[in-house]
């Protein structure tokens, strides 16, 4: 199938003398084919040759891909006429309202530079930010895959005095479809004067190294949902790139060292091997089916920033908290994933439905029933006030007679949140999710995140919207177990994570993380943004109770906080995230 690009552009006659089926757009969009649409941010000084090489390997696939080709604005291409820029190129100002199947970020020679000293990285930051809510799958490439390891993750990387200039042999650490048909090891050129090390990229869970060379260090990481694709090396040279490369870097005095593997018998008049041109072109087509194709969903509209929404027990007190909240979801058709808690004090002195529970749990066979009857009086005035239907009263009966049973605490606690998630989801309209069924422990006791997020990506299905219940999940044996603390706020961050929210929004009673106790000094007030480390340091002062297992998947994802009060909606909050001073922070 063909790639689509605009008519005149030069490369597609060159491309074409190669038998590469390239089609005009205006031939394309008679076509009752929904292709894949796919921006090139080329970041490269030479652009048409990087378009060739790019088109070369992307049209070893049976699908047809209209292609954007993107620059910046910040900065202008010394080394390409303004004039092919404007009439082959958009702005990224352009597309930014646009979504795109897939992106591709090319490299730079800027690698020595801070990130920060990049000319144009505050509108890189925004395109990246683009490729989260925008784009489904993005490959970065080169110093590209540097700068979104940087930015997402806030992984370094670290300038050499001598170049990674060669092709390297790769050894694979374990299954991904995006080596699907690579030798167990593999051959990739590289060219450039920084590397990441693997150490670092382990310390984050999200991420797995796909590939890597004990000299060269990681070639292809993605992160654990294949939204993020980083190649540090480039697949989609020509035969002779390298070999060009170091005839300029000769003819300037930088006297470099000849490309490794790259000459036969390592003598430049025996000519260049070949060796990674089929290993390149599978890897853009497993990227192109694997990660794009078979995963975007068909109308590209839907492809939004999805938010995962967390409410503490407090902003579900009593039927007059639900409706507020219920107006809160509704009012963002992007608040797809709600995490419930059980109620909480509707006023001083009164007893949240967890401490309940456990006075329930704890108390002879005389005081049981009493215990048990203000238990279903929270919930069922509740559920009158809200005039739901009768079918929810029946599963909760249902819920009420188990619980005459002798159970374990761990069981008859997580009950507090189901309840609350089986009434909100009717109100809602929206999809009951079990906590059990996507939450996962190890046999240690501890939070089986890849499994967890296996199962929340398999479970919430595209386009749909869902209430889970927090504090619980399944361990080992297939018991509830419920969390040590931190409560739904874990629930609600491994939910976030696992679906790349845009944010995870915590609704409280509260405006914000405050300056000061509020109940010490009046005069405190909500700050407005916050570093996840500064978070963390307030929390365990003890003002706040927020854990770092709360914190740390989220984290992981730079995916920020949002903490929100549900009795005063129309206020932004604190906003909790990487920020560019903590960045700094870490050179």
């Amino acid at each position: 199938m063909p790639l689509i690009v605009e008519e005149h552009l030069p490369a597609k006659k060159i491309l074409q003398e190669e038998n590469v089926f390239i089609m005009g757009k205006e031939r394309a969009s008679t076509q009752d084919i929904r292709p894949i649409k796919l921006a090139i941010v080329n970041l490269m000084p030479n652009k048409e040759e990087t378009e060739i090489q790019l088109f070369r390997v992307l049209s070893n696939t049976p699908l047809q891909i209209n292609i954007d080709l993107v620059r910046t604005e910040s900065y202008k291409s010394k080394h390409t006429e303004e004039k092919y820029l404007e009439k082959f190129y958009k702005d990224f100002s352009q597309i930014k309202n646009d979504k795109y199947d897939g992106m591709i970020i090319t490299g730079a020679p800027v690698e020595k530079l801070e990130f920060e000293e990049v000319l144009y990285w505050k509108e890189l930051e925004e395109i990246f930010e683009f490729a989260r809510t925008n784009v489904y799958s993005t490959m970065f490439i080169c110093w590209a895959a540097q700068a979104g390891l940087y930015y997402y993750y806030d992984i370094p990387k670290y300038t050499l005095n001598e170049k990674i200039f060669g092709v390297f042999e790769y050894e694979l650490m374990g299954n991904s479809p995006l080596t699907k048909g690579f030798d167990d090891v593999y051959y990739f050129p590289q060219s450039r004067y920084s590397h990441t090390r693997e150490e670092d990229v382990r310390e984050i869970k999200d991420l797995q190294i796909i590939s890597t060379h004990p000299d060269s260090g990681p070639n292809i990481i993605a992160s654990s949902d294949h939204r993020f694709v980083f190649v540090t090396g480039h697949g989609e040279y020509s035969r002779d790139t390298l070999y060009k490369e170091y005839i300029r870097d000769l003819n300037i005095g930088l006297n470099p060292n000849k490309p490794q593997n790259y000459f036969r018998n390592d003598n430049e008049e025996d000519g260049i091997v070949m060796r990674w041109r089929s290993y390149g072109n599978l890897l853009f087509t497993n990227w192109l089916n694997y990660c794009v194709y078979q995963e975007t969903p068909y109308d590209l509209g839907k492809l939004e920033g999805k938010k995962t929404i967390k409410f503490g027990g407090s902003s579900l007190s009593d039927s007059k908290q639900f409706k507020k909240v219920r107006e809160i979801i509704l009012s963002d058709e992007n608040r797809n994933l709600i995490v419930v808690s059980a109620p909480g004090k509707r006023f001083d002195g009164d007893e949240k439905v967890t401490d309940l529970l456990i006075s329930f749990h704890e108390a002879n066979d005389g005081q049981k029933d009493e215990l048990l009857k203000n238990i279903k009086e929270r919930y069922y005035t509740i559920v009158d006030d809200l005039d739901l239907k009768k079918d929810i009263l029946d599963k909760m009966e249902k819920v009420f007679t188990e619980m005459e049973k002798p159970l374990q605490l761990d069981y008859l606690l997580s009950r507090g949140e189901y309840l609350s998630a089986l009434i909100m989801a009717e109100y809602l309209d929206f999809e009951f999710l079990d906590a059990k069924d996507i939450i996962f422990f190890d046999q240690k006791g501890k939070i089986d995140y890849k499994r967890s997020t296996e199962k929340i990506k398999e479970q919430i299905v595209d386009g749909k919207k869902f209430v889970i219940p927090g504090f619980y999940g399944c361990d080992h044996e297939g018991n509830i177990k419920c969390f040590d603390r931190g409560g739904s706020d874990i629930t609600g961050s491994i939910v976030a994570s696992a679906m790349r929210a845009q944010v995870y929004e915590n609704w409280t009673d509260v405006d914000g993380v405050m300056s000061e106790d509020p109940r010490e000094n009046p005069e405190a007030k909500p700050i407005d943004e916050l570093s996840y480390g500064d978070f963390l340091k307030i929390s365990l002062s003890g003002d706040q109770i927020y854990h770092l297992d709360a914190i740390d998947p989220v984290m992981q994802c730079n995916i920020p906080i949002n903490i929100r009060n549900t009795n005063n909606p129309s206020f932004g909050g604190t906003i909790i995230t990487n920020l560019d001073d903590k960045k700094k922070s870490k050179k």
